[in-house]
């Protein structure tokens, strides 16, 4: 039976038994594993529509070990998941709307409720709603890790709807905003945290992401080299590459040591598994 046939068999258990038979892993054994992690960026976001249900529903067939979502507050403060900071691209805000660039966080949740957010990857996905993070969550969790990146919004709202789901040990919260990571570190000591950032991963950034609580370094794949990635090793954390989706790239890292890739494209690079 293949890796992807024993996770589905074992989601499928999962969904029908009742919780106290399966032992679920924690974030931190997960993020602990030897050899590198795949992680689907925005779901299975190249072959669905990013931040969508299908798109984690897909990721989480494929045995990625995260899935990767996005998410914003509404205007009336409900979670969803989305990546930019505006809902032009990704749903038909503009034509039900009549105007362009519409922050993401501006409406509320009854109206962002509305909107199409499948149609504009291809027309077979029209319907797809925006979903909440809660259903989200729901969804990747019944077989994956959930990796949360906050775009906007407060730690206390997240910590809470985590807390409400007794999650804060079975998912990952990583942000750009390393003030949000410390706030999510005093309020929720038990959470792993991921610090993202881009550009000269210098030993003075590192200082602030452990000042911070990170557990992990996220970081753009185009400013990694290998001796970045044993900089983060021989402080104890893990460092994963965003966003790569070419194979020889993958590879390249692979062999310099990354702890995860951050891919839109989950099922090829999972193929790079020995």
């Amino acid at each position: 039976m293949s890796q992807g046939s024993l996770f589905l068999v074992l989601a499928i258990v999962m969904a029908v038994a009742p919780d106290e038979t399966i032992e679920k892993p924690t974030a931190a054994q997960v993020v602990a594993q030897p050899g590198f992690l795949v992680i689907a960026h925005r779901g299975d976001s190249g072959a669905f529509p990013e931040n969508t249900l299908p798109a984690f529903q897909s990721a989480v067939e494929l045995a990625a070990d995260l899935v990767e979502l996005d998410y914003y507050h509404s205007a009336d403060g409900v979670p969803f998941a989305f990546h930019d900071r505006t809902l032009d691209r990704t749903s038909n805000a503009t034509e039900v709307l009549g105007r362009e660039k519409i922050p993401t966080g501006s409406l509320a949740w009854s109206q962002l409720r509305e909107l199409d957010a499948g149609a504009w990857f291809d027309p077979r996905f029209q319907g797809t709603p925006i979903p909440t993070l809660a259903e989200s969550l729901d969804v990747i969790q019944q077989g994956s890790i959930t990796l949360i990146e906050r775009k906007e919004g407060d730690a206390a709202t997240c910590i809470q709807l985590l807390r409400e789901k007794d999650l804060l040990k079975h998912v990952v919260v990583q942000a750009f905003d390393w003030e949000f990571l410390a706030d999510c570190r005093r309020l929720a000591p038990e959470l792993i945290l991921g610090a993202l950032g881009s550009k000269d991963l210098s030993e003075d950034r590192l200082d602030e992401i452990q000042r911070a609580g990170a557990q992990v370094v996220g970081w753009n794949h185009q400013d990694l080299q290998r001796q970045h990635i044993e900089a983060v090793h021989r402080r104890g954390m893990k460092i994963w590459a965003y966003t790569v989706n070419d194979v020889e790239r993958a590879q390249q890292l692979i062999d310099d040591g990354i702890d995860g890739i951050i891919t839109d494209y989950p099922a090829k690079i999972m193929q790079l598994r020995p």
